[in-house]
């Protein structure tokens, strides 16, 4: 088996909170059902508490995760009373 073959489909991931406050945790990930049936194979390391779930393109996400690290940390300045 290739590595391809390792690599999910999609990742899965809860919401929590709204707005500003909206915090994103992965879950799980799904895989391509093997016999070429539509369908995908979900694993899930947590539950949802609100019931809902995510599915990103595992590509898009793993490029969007890669240029969030590769960009400069910004620190907010502490501004005088």
């Amino acid at each position: 088996m290739s590595d391809k073959d390792y690599k999910p489909d999609f990742n899965v991931y809860t919401i929590t909170g709204e707005g500003r406050q909206k915090y994103w945790s992965k879950v799980g990930a799904a895989f391509a059902h093997s016999d070429g049936k539509k369908g995908y194979n979900i694993i899930l390391s947590a539950l949802p508490l609100d019931g809902k779930l995510v599915l990103i393109d595992y590509e898009e996400d793993e490029q969007r995760r890669l240029e969030a690290k590769e960009q400069p940390k910004t620190t907010k300045k502490a501004t005088a009373a």
